[in-house]
């Protein structure tokens, strides 16, 4: 044996661990990240020592400041000097193995269940403040000192002999006639984002349930509740109430559910929460469960909690960060495949129920009873529509909240008229000479379909009309808002002009040949307040608009007038036959004419260059125009027919209804 290899008696070596600085980085830091759950660990201290009430002080609405504090203060029973030292300065003690797993009673309260247990909250307020201040009355004694994470991460190491020493400030020791509590005050602080003080206090109230008319919580002097948020549907389903079950190995919890009417804005809502001993254990989540069959939509609109207190009994399965659970541990394991299973059926019985509360939206119970009136087999299609359409989770809402399930029950209501149209076209192709006596039934029938379908049309265009009285009252301005409405519906200026396209190349000709920048008129350029209408062969409409109630004269006559005569001229000069244009009309929209300019205006008019409407003029013609056209379409169906009836046609009835109410 060599000398390297002689081994050295027992007797001169020893072993020491030590605690390099740096793990408090990981303790603290690291694992409290963030203003509520380094908040929430110190209200959870305060519950353990028997407080009735927690007062947060904490700046919010705007961006925290190094010079920012957040304070907590607890009406809790304090600690003395000696337990300053022997508990809260002791870091990783576990507080259950070391005492009973009950506190003793206190100032009327019940003993309360402990919830700490690794001996490291109290180091939370290092991940959002770089000094931590501690002032705690007991006995009539102020402890009061100060930790600093510069100070405590810098050294490679903390022995037994040495340690860390907070700064003690001057009335430690002292005597106060103050009551016991505890107050902790987190300055120079790391974080930096505005706290929205309503979504603060949901977040804290979600990772507490210890929250009631024993032990308050308040933030910035108003008190923070655990308020459920409105459900459409809850299991079970009274408000407030937990709903127990059972594991195959026998370990019993509590859980309840709810789905939302729309989905939850906000992700830290969405699932399910776990609770070990009132507190949260498992930040929420859906047990790994997404998309897939499920519908990974429908998990939007779902929320929930489960107190599990058999993880946190023989052992501890609650990770260090209290956020997570040690879901693989067999103890853990069964309850997260009951979460998978339980979400699965959840989410089925969602979309059941979505399906029947849809279906008895006014809207779709009328499709339903017109239906009934429908041949056999196109009643039991639409049924099949219908209930493929409510089952469908992402049909909720438009922008304008128009519900699109009740939008694309009506389409496919229509849809199935329009096949019976075709159905009685392929009848009237394969009759014979004998079925010439069902001809007129045929017939008739082809007449109800062509009204219905024109009755929507003209329905759609009422909306349209009403849209442009109200733009008109409102005295909108003409650019861009009139003159756009007016383009993209010209048949509000005439009916024959529904086919007319707007000729954006026409524009700019007219543009190009008078200097017209399409800019707004800060810099003293002109803005385009003219459009082109035409059907590419013929016939081209230069329209212009001016506010309504605005009074026009003589340089806005000759400016049109100039436009029209040189379109004219440009386009019959046209090389390519098929794009010359014969006719050129300009038509100008204005409400009134100077009087000094009225012959002058008289003068084009009857030249046939261009034609004066007012903006009531438009309006007033168009809506006689369509209830005639309506009252036409009226004769054309029995007014009892269901499809004639869903579509409310009395609009112009009501319209000189309001008008009279208004006189």
């Amino acid at each position: 044996m060599t000398k390297q290899q002689i081994p050295t008696s027992s007797h001169n070596r020893q072993y020491k661990m030590t605690v390099a600085g740096q793990l408090f980085k990981h303790l603290g830091l690291q694992m409290y990240s963030g203003a509520v759950p380094a908040i929430s660990e110190l209200i959870s201290n305060a519950y353990d020592a028997m407080a009735r009430n927690v007062w947060i002080t904490i700046p919010t609405g705007g961006a925290l400041t190094h010079n920012d504090v957040i304070v907590v203060r607890d009406d809790g029973h304090g600690m003395s000097y000696d337990e300053c030292n022997s508990l809260y300065l002791s870091v990783g003690r576990d507080r259950r193995s070391h005492e009973n797993e009950w506190t003793k009673e206190y100032n009327g309260l019940g003993s309360r269940k402990v919830q700490g247990r690794k001996g490291i909250g109290k180091l939370a307020g290092f991940g959002i403040a770089n000094l931590i201040e501690l002032r705690t009355i007991k006995n009539e004694h102020v402890s009061h000192f100060r930790m600093d994470y510069d100070q405590l991460t810098k050294s490679s190491k903390f022995t037994d002999t040495e340690g860390y020493k907070p700064d003690p400030f001057p009335d430690d020791g002292m005597s106060t006639a103050e009551r016991p509590s505890t107050t902790i005050t987190l300055s120079r602080l790391k974080i930096q984002r505005s706290i929205n003080e309503g979504q603060f206090k949901k977040s804290i109230a979600r990772r507490l349930l210890v929250i009631d008319e024993n032990f308050s919580v308040h933030v910035n002097g108003t008190p923070v509740s655990r308020q459920e948020i409105p459900f459409q549907f809850r299991f079970p389903e009274n408000v407030g109430a937990w709903e127990t079950a059972e594991l195959e190995n026998g370990q019993q919890f509590q859980w309840w559910a709810g789905f939302c009417k729309d989905t939850i804005p906000d992700e830290e809502q969405r699932g399910f929460v776990v609770y070990v001993r009132r507190k949260l254990a498992q930040t929420p989540w859906l047990f790994d469960l997404s998309g897939g069959v499920w519908g990974q939509h429908g998990m939007q609109y779902l929320t929930g909690e489960i107190q599990a207190e058999f993880l946190d009994e023989s052992v501890d399965l609650i990770a260090t960060d209290r956020a997570t659970v040690r879901w693989e541990d067999p103890i853990a394991a069964p309850l997260k495949e009951w979460g998978r299973k339980k979400i699965k059926e959840l989410l089925e019985k969602w979309i059941d129920n979505r399906r029947e509360a849809k279906t008895k939206s006014p809207k779709i119970k009328l499709f339903i009873e017109q239906a009934a009136k429908l041949p056999a087999n196109e009643r039991k299609i639409f049924k099949t529509v219908v209930n493929r359409i409510c089952d469908i989770p992402q049909l909720d809402k438009d922008k304008a909240g128009r519900d699109i399930a009740d939008d694309l029950v009506e389409f496919a209501f229509n849809a199935m008229t329009n096949r019976s149209f075709l159905d009685t076209i392929k009848r009237l192709n394969a009759a014979s000479a004998v079925d010439v006596a069902h001809f007129e039934e045929v017939l008739s029938e082809w007449d109800i379909i062509e009204a219905v379908n024109t009755a929507h049309l003209v329905k759609g265009r009422v909306e349209i009309i009403q849209k442009f009285a109200q733009m008109i009252k409102g005295r909108v301005p003409e650019k861009p808002d009139m003159q756009n409405y007016v383009r993209d519906h010209p048949w509000l200026i005439d009916p024959k002009w529904t086919a007319l396209v707007h000729e954006k190349s026409l524009d700019r000709l007219i543009m190009e040949k008078f200097g017209i920048e399409k800019t707004g008129q800060a810099d003293g350029k002109r803005r385009v307040d003219f459009f082109c209408l035409g059907d590419k062969y013929k016939t081209v409409h230069i329209v212009e608009t001016k506010r309504p109630r605005m009074t026009i004269g003589r340089t806005e006559l000759d400016q049109l007038r100039d436009y029209v005569l040189f379109l004219k001229t440009k386009l019959q000069e046209e090389a390519n036959e098929e794009h010359r244009r014969t006719t050129v009309r300009g038509l100008l929209i204005a409400d009134d004419v100077r009087s000094e300019d009225h012959m002058h205006a008289e003068a084009h008019q009857n030249a046939g260059t261009f034609e004066i409407r007012s903006w009531n003029s438009l309006l007033t013609s168009t809506e006689t125009l369509h209830e005639e056209f309506l009252n036409v379409v009226k004769t054309r169906a029995p007014a009892d027919d269901p499809r004639m009836k869903s579509l409310s046609l009395d609009f112009f009835g009501e319209r000189d209804a309001q008008n009279e109410n208004q006189s």
